[in-house]
């Protein structure tokens, strides 16, 4: 499907500041990310060190920032870091803190995954990672909570989605494009735990609206062909 080029402004016809499913910058993304039920729940448990885990695109990402903004809501000082491909260092991890969020650590080194293991000793590590880092917390004695953010992803998982991102970008007292039922389900048939790719298939499906109508199903079945 090709992507139209459409005036930015072009979107408050449909009843939105800007495409919800277009790039964030990290207040969006923190104002529309969510946590599953069980992974709030840990959270919110105590002190237990937390681990997720899952394919690309599941949200993992998401999962951490929504985090850092609970446990500052609740006035803990937390400290965030990414660690893009192609690096094997982290660069925070100084001063005074409660909580480390390190995003993708399976990329750190061995020297350098020692030095972040070190933090836990008197932090709360929360972090992403495509590999189980359980032996290194279990060989300390840590407590360590983990979760398949992608097994997570359900169609009411997608419909949280939905209504945030719509929600979060709705021009008050507008008339305003929505999603049917059945196209949030077709939504999760189609790509499942990557909610990345449903959300760069729907970017170009919203960018080809022209009025603020109700999509559904077979809509998107169509764009997609």
């Amino acid at each position: 499907m090709m992507q139209q080029k459409r005036p930015y402004f072009s979107h408050h016809r449909l009843g939105y500041r800007k495409n919800p499913f277009g790039a964030l910058t990290p207040e969006e993304w923190t104002a529309v990310s969510f946590l599953p039920d069980e992974v709030a729940a840990a959270l919110a448990e105590g002190t237990a060190h937390i681990q997720l885990r899952g394919r690309n695109g599941c949200g993992k990402t998401s999962a951490l920032l929504q985090m850092a903004a609970r446990l500052e809501a609740s006035g803990q000082t937390v400290v965030y870091e990414y660690i893009p491909e192609g690096q094997n260092w982290f660069g925070k991890g100084d001063g005074r803190f409660d909580v480390f969020i390190l995003d993708e650590a399976q990329r750190l080194n061995w020297r350098q995954r020692r030095r972040w293991l070190k933090l836990g000793r008197v932090h709360r590590l929360i972090f992403s990672s495509h590999a189980d880092l359980t032996p290194y917390f279990k060989r300390r004695g840590w407590p360590l909570r983990r979760f398949d953010v992608a097994a997570a992803v359900t169609p009411a998982t997608y419909a949280a989605w939905i209504e945030r991102r719509l929600a979060y970008f709705a021009l008050p007292q507008s008339p305003a494009a929505a999603l049917a039922p059945d196209a949030i389900q077709f939504l999760y048939d189609t790509f499942g735990p990557n909610m990345r790719e449903a959300e760069y298939f729907m970017y170009e499906v919203w960018q080809g609206l022209a009025e603020p109508v109700k999509v559904t199903g077979d809509y998107l079945a169509n764009a997609a062909r």
